[in-house]
Parts: C-alpha cells; structure tokens; sequence
C-alpha cells in the first residue's frame, strides 16, 4: 500500500530487532530528495493542571495536607446543603440567560480535616477551629487546642496525615515551620515528630519557648532514623493550657534546583528530563473555577504562602497555591522552557456552573490579565516587574503564549477573546495568544468567529485505534492564518490505566502531528499527574504516591519522539508484502454481555466452514459457561442476565474458535441499553464486542473493551429503530479472517476491520545531517523491511532506539517503574541506497542513520 506524504500505513505490523528473516516483509521507500514541511521545535511542550492532587500532594513539595486550617472553607459564591455544594443561581455563559442546577458533592466532614486528635481515654483535649486574633486576614482560620488534661500515658498528640502519608527518609533532613500563640496556663514543652501510623517516632525536635500571646513562627528540622513512606506527622503536649496553630509546614530540605517553598525532585525531574519547549499553567478546568468568584487568581498566589487563601478546584479539594504563578514562572526558567500562561476569561466551566462577568464589566478582567503580562515579563520598573524583583526577579521571566480561558468557544467566547486579543497585542505585541477551540477538534463556528488568533487549541481524547484510523486527521484540515495547538490529548479508552496500547496510539498521534508540521506547531499530553489515592481521570502520564512514582510508557514515547523529533519531513511510502498464510485476527472465545440491562439469550450455534461445531444447551450443559460479574441464571431455555450495572459478562469455557458464524436470540428485559455479543476473548483482559442498542438503546457499535476501560473501534451508527422490550431478536456474527460482519434479523448492521497497524515517518535533522525513521508497529508481527533511500547512498552505522513490550496490555507500575523503556543499540555495515532491519511486535522503534 502507498501513501502519497511523508509516512505509511501497514496492516499487521510492527517494527523492531535486527537484519534477520522474518515471517512478515515490508519495504519502505524514501524521497530524501524532497522536503514536504518542517517541523516546530516547540511541538512537544508539557501541559499541568491541579487534578488528582497532580500539585497539591504532589509536585508541590509540601508534605503537610490542610498546612493553614483552611480547608473546610466553603468556596466564594456557594453554599453547602445536604452535601452538596451549591453555587448562586445566576445565568450560565451558553443558556439563553438560564441557570443550571448543577451541584458538586463537599469532600469535607470534618472542621480541620487531615487532622485528628490521638489521645487516650483519660486525656482531655479538644481541638476547634477559631477566627478570633487572626494570623492574618487573607487566611484568618487558625485551630485552638485546649489541654484540661494530659494522659498518663503520654498519648497527647495532634496529627496530620500528610498527603496519603509523609514520605520519611532515613537520614533526609526535613524543614518544619509553623505559627503558635498560647494562654498564660500553658507551660510547655511542645514536641514535633514524624512518626509511623503505630504512633512510633523515628524524628523528633522539642520546643521550650513555645508561649506568648503573640504569633510567633517557630522552625527545626527533622531527621528521620529509619525510612516511611506512609508517616504521620504530631504535636505532641507537654503541659495543659490552650495552644493555637496555624499554617504548619513540612519540606524535604532537598527540592527541585534546592529552593525553598520548592518541588518534590522526582516528580520535576520527570518534566524536565521531557525537555519541553513550554509549560501550560494552570489549566484546564482548573483555571474556569466550579463559579467565576472561586477561579483562580494570580495575584492571590504570589507573594507569602502564609497569605494565599488558595483555590477550591473544580476536581473537588483545595489548593493552597503554594506552587503559584511565581513558581511556575521559576520552574519555566529552571527546565529551559518558555511559559504558556492560560487566564480565566470572565467565564467559569460550562459543564459545572457556567457563570460568567457580563461583557460591559469586562474591563478589570482584561487588566489583570495585563498585569499578569506585566509582572512576568515587565521591567523592573514597572509596577508589576516592581513586585516581581521584590519577589526575587528582577529579570523578566520567560513568559511567550497566554491563552484565553479553557475549552471554550462559539461567538460568546469569540466576542471577548478578541477583546483580550486586541488589549494584549496593543501593548505586548511580542505575546503569542491562542484561542480555545472547546471540546474536540479545531471548531470553525468558533475560528470563524474570531478576527484572528496566533494559534487554535483543540483537545484529543481519542479511544485506542483512533490514531491508526485517522492518521491524515490533520491532513484534511483547511489551512488559515493560524498555528494549531494541541493543548490536551491522550489515548485514553480501551487501554487500561494506560498500556502500551495507549503509547503505539500516543505515537501514531505525534507521528500524525509531525507529518503536519505546517500546521500543528504544539502539543501537550493530558493530564500529566495522578496522586493514586485520589484519581479523577482514566489515563494519567505519570502516576506517583506519597514515596514512589513511575512513568506510564506514553511518558518514554514522547521523550524517545522530542529527542528524536526531525526537523524536516520527508516523503513516504510503505509497502507490506503478503504473507504466504495469514492469521485470523479475531479467533478467541464468545461471551455473552450486558450494560445496565437485563437481557435473555438463547440458542447460542457456532459454524465453521458450514459445520456446526457448537451449540448451547443451558438446562443439560449449564457448566460450559462462566459468570464473570453479574447475576446469570438459566430459565425457559435461555441464559438470563438480571442485574444493574456495568460491564456484566459470561463467557463459554475453554473454547477457541476461528472464522466461524455465531448465531443466537436475544430479548431484552428492561434496562437502558440492549446487547452486547463480546468475541475474539483470548488470554489477556482485552476482547471485542458487538453492542447493540448502544448510548441508551440508540446505536450500533464495535468496541474494544481493556479491564474496565471501553473504546468505539468503529463510529457509532443509528439503529433502523430502538430495539424492543419483550422481543426477541435474531443476532449473527460472522468472523472472517479480517473482518466481522453483524447481522440483525438477518439484515447486515454494521462490519468491523482491523485498522492498519503499522505507521512509517522519515524525515531529517538538519545540524547533523542523520535521517531519523519512525515505526510504530501494533501488530502481533515482526517486520523484515528493505528501506531504500532515493538519492543518498549511506555508509557506516545507524542507531536504534526500541520501544517493545511482549503484549498489548503491558504497563510500567510502582513495582516495576522503568520496566518498559526504550532500549539502545548500535547497527553497523550500512552500505548503499538500501539496508534491511527487523521491526519487531508490540513496538515503536526510531532509527537515525549517518
């Protein structure tokens, strides 16, 4: 098969290994005498955002969750009622002036939450919290405790759980801080410690001169004698009398570059050893706020971290915003890349509140936007670059893009957005702005709207597949005066928590990116950090907890893609020469399913090759099929599924079949959907399934199912009509070696095939000369592929860069974190206009060549 650009397609195939024969032949031919485009070298950037306590717990180093008692706050503009927060009821930006009903549910049960009294029986403290005598104002909550009186036990303690525990270790030197005042009865002393959740200490300091009625900020350190990963930290009391904290705060004395108020190293190491041309910051959803009075402000997170009141994110917990705008300014500058700002644009998330600030009280918006600009890249003379060098700065840091606002779009957003265009070119006409495009891909009801914009930033969630299938995406799209950023994507259905099947499609999608390099200038992969104890996302880039971390193999692959990323593309064609005897793709095993449905199925027949090989027979055979989750029973002749829920699943036992038709009736019960007819079941958690009656009974669809995760290997398609309750229905599959068709009541519904799976780029690296080849190969085949080169005759070596793992489903974990990685190796005896390599299975390999 040839493709007319600089990049291939191929069925079945994957590239990896050596100069031996392999079952599978391919030959790859290259232009290298012409240049189709060029490709940015910002095109790979990083994209951070407050979720799943991505900063908060994580890449801020603060180890202490709840440090200045604020957290039970109820957020600007909301009130709480029966466990929900309620925002005011003022119209949403997109509703015709209406107001939503939406609510959230409020984390929080407890006044002080993530601390607690350890005490025993015969103690008697109390603890409260307390606005009276304020640390200050913008942060006025402080906790009082009361000692009546102390245990004979010694159990006497305050404690903070830290962020799913403190990460303690041995011989680390940790910083403690924190503000007390005390009544004339308290005597003292006041030892910290971390200590394991037995209550055991492995640090200690104690305090003598902890009294006065004055705040005072008390500071020591803490040097752990023994390692864990999961500790608590104490105030432990000496004495009765009344005690008032406030903002309590625990670092490792080692941070990212050893700045204080600075990052946990491992989490920032990852992000700079990515390389990015910028950082986008700070969102996201984050940055529209669950209402316009609680989005994030920037000026409320510079300056002391005792006087920010922090932000309630939209994914349902505080910041402090401890990592603020000055710090990401300084991570920026710290890892080489340029700041790519995103501003709130007077409009809070559509799919939570929409509230927004009418256009005629626009003004103060766009001003502070300005001052933003200003104190980043201003000079130290002006007001904003004044308090940036008293700050710590004087020079301008390396703020280039701002974006207006996050997801977006339509002519509401297009009005404002050239206001801030206008505003912001007027005086710094050297800022690069870009436009939000909503949800989805470039919106042209929006970029029509606007006057004109630097860049467009589309979002990509994609199920697994997409990519392979919609490789030209970018193709297609009409050129403009403008740049395309891909501010979010990810594969992100259909592939777990995040498998190498996740990381072959985040490959084809760069590789896609490249091969439009005329057009698509940035990217960004999304979201970038998950706190395991509290996920909020499917498919998270890194995943860490209060000790470890690792990197999912997306994470290798965009590094192995930058690192290697060519600064010119060169056409392409790939050709797959056909192998003696093919492989049926889709033998496995059958099951039987339902989704929020109860369903009946019966007269289950398998034919191959027009011989009926199996037959069910529930009454006299029930053993041949397995439960997996559900509530299945045998009645009237047929296998009923009769409870609520997802994912419910029975498969036959111990049978494989391979180009076969299955033919069975299924009637549906009630519920909201209809069938689903799973097949191509092998040893691992993934198969594929017919569901029909999908998106409540509508539709029709292929999908690829992975654990608990979902994906559409075909687009959805409406039904002739929804199918009806009490009827029972004919339903047949026939799995072809390449291709399934299913049929209804005799009536062809919709066919399944295998995308291509192999995807070819080449292009060049213009300083030194090397041509860099791309190959992401999904199959379950190795490929021996003849790459030729049209004009230049090479000599001497080739390095390869490989990224493999011997299944689909394989991921890199806490217990094996750098399991799958790309592996070098050096090739040699290159000679002439063509050379042989074997690009193996389940692989994305990057050959640069001399």
């Amino acid at each position: 098969m040839n493709l007319k650009c600089c990049f291939a397609l191929l069925s079945t195939a994957v590239l990896a290994g050596n100069i031996v024969s392999a079952q599978q032949q391919a030959v790859l031919k290259i232009n290298d005498g012409v240049v189709k485009n060029t490709v940015a070298p910002s095109l790979h950037g990083i994209f951070f955002e407050e979720i799943s306590h991505g900063g908060e717990g994580g890449l801020y180093a603060e180890l202490i969750q709840n440090r200045g008692f604020e957290e039970s706050r109820i957020p600007p503009g909301t009130v709480v009622e029966n466990g929900q927060i309620i925002p005011k009821r003022t119209p949403h930006y997109n509703m015709n002036g209406q107001a939503t009903d939406w609510t959230m549910p409020w984390p929080y049960t407890s006044d002080y939450p993530y601390w607690r009294l350890e005490t025993a029986p015969d103690a008697k403290i109390n603890i409260q919290l307390t606005q009276q005598q304020p640390l200050n104002s913008a942060t006025p909550r402080s906790l009082k405790v009361n000692i009546s009186k102390r245990s004979s036990s010694g159990k006497n303690s305050l404690v903070n759980e830290g962020f799913w525990g403190i990460n303690a270790q041995k011989d680390a030197v940790y910083n403690l801080s924190f503000y007390a005042r005390t009544d004339a009865a308290w005597k003292g002393p006041l030892t910290v410690q971390l200590q394991t959740k037995a209550g055991k200490a492995i640090a200690a300091y104690t305090f003598n001169d902890v009294k006065g009625a004055a705040w005072k900020k008390y500071t020591c350190t803490l040097v752990p004698s023994e390692t864990d990963t999961a500790a608590e930290f104490a105030f432990h009391f000496g004495s009765t009398g009344t005690v008032w904290f406030d903002f309590v705060s625990l670092f490792p004395k080692e941070t990212f570059r050893n700045r204080p108020n600075g990052l946990r190293k491992d989490l920032a190491e990852y992000l700079e050893s990515l390389k990015p041309a910028f950082v986008r910051w700070p969102g996201g959803c984050f940055v529209e706020g669950i209402n316009i009075e609680s989005a994030p402000n920037w000026k409320t997170a510079i300056g002391p971290i005792e006087k920010r009141p922090g932000t309630f994110s939209v994914w349902s917990y505080w910041s402090s915003d401890g990592f603020g705008y000055h710090e990401y300014l300084q991570f920026c500058e710290d890892i080489g890349a340029k700041a790519l700002y995103v501003f709130n644009a007077g409009v809070s998330c559509e799919f939570r509140s929409g509230t927004f600030i009418p256009d005629e009280e626009l003004q103060p918006v766009i001003n502070d936007v300005l001052d933003a600009i200003e104190y980043a890249v201003g000079p130290a003379t002006s007001k904003w670059g004044k308090v940036r060098a008293a700050n710590g700065h004087p020079k301008p840091f390396p703020l280039e893009y701002v974006e207006v606002g996050n997801e977006q779009h339509g002519p509401f957003y297009a009005r404002r957005f050239n206001r801030f265009y206008d505003a912001i070119k007027k005086n710094y006409p050297q800022i690069k702005i870009i436009a939000s495009m909503g949800i989805g891909d470039l919106n042209r009801h929006t970029l029509d709207s606007i006057r004109v914009t630097d860049y467009a930033d589309e979002h990509a969630y994609k199920s697994a597949w997409w990519a392979f299938s919609n490789y030209d995406h970018f193709d297609r799209y009409k050129r403009g005066d403008y740049d395309v950023y891909v501010g979010e994507y990810a594969t992100n259905a259909g592939v777990g928590k995040g498998n190498m099947l996740a990381a072959l499609n985040d490959a084809v999608y760069i590789m896609g990116m490249e091969n439009n390099g005329d057009l698509v200038k940035m990217s960004s992969y999304a979201p970038l950090f998950e706190n395991t104890n509290t996920r909020h996302w499917p498919v998270n880039l890194i995943n860490f907890n209060a000790g470890n971390s690792f990197a999912r193999i997306s994470y290798y692959t965009i590094k192995m893609m930058n690192e290697h990323r060519a600064d010119e593309n060169l056409p392409v064609s790939l050709q797959v020469i056909p192998a003696a005897t093919k492989k049926n793709k889709f033998a496995g095993g059958i099951g039987l399913a339902t989704w929020d449905t109860q369903t009946e199925y019966k007269d289950i027949e398998i034919t191959q090759n027009g011989q009926l090989v199996y037959k069910s027979d529930f009454a006299q055979r029930p053993g041949e099929w397995q439960p997996v989750r559900g509530q299945w029973e045998w009645k009237d002749s047929a296998l009923a599924q009769t409870a609520e829920g997802a994912q419910l699943l029975n498969i036959l036992k111990d049978k494989k079949f391979e180009s076969y038709t299955l033919k069975l009736k299924a009637r549906k019960l009630s519920g909201f959907n209809a069938f689903m007819i799973p097949f191509a079941i092998g040893e691992g958690e993934s198969y594929l399934r017919a569901h029909i009656g999908s998106w409540i009974n509508q539709n029709c669809v292929f999908e690829l199912v992975s654990g608990e995760s979902v994906a559409d290997v075909t687009r959805q398609k409406r039904l002739p009509q929804p199918i009806e309750t009490g009827r029972w229905y004919e339903i047949s599959l026939e799995v072809g070696p390449e291709k399934v068709d299913c049929y209804l009541n005799g009536q062809l519904l919709m066919s399944y095939t295998e995308p291509p799976k192999l995807v070819a780029l080449a292009g060049r690296d213009k300083q030194s000369g090397d041509l860099i080849i791309k190959m992401v190969n999904a199959s379950g085949e190795d490929y021996n592929t003849t790459l030729e080169l049209q004009n230049t005759s090479l000599t001497g070596t080739a390095t390869a860069w490989t990224l493999e793992t011997p299944t689909l489903e394989a991921e890199n974990s806490f217990a094996h974190p750098e399991q799958y990685k790309p592996v070098k190796q050096t090739i040699t005896g290159i000679s002439g206009k063509k050379f042989s390599y074997r690009f193996p299975k389940y692989a994305i390999t990057i050959l640069r060549v001399k």
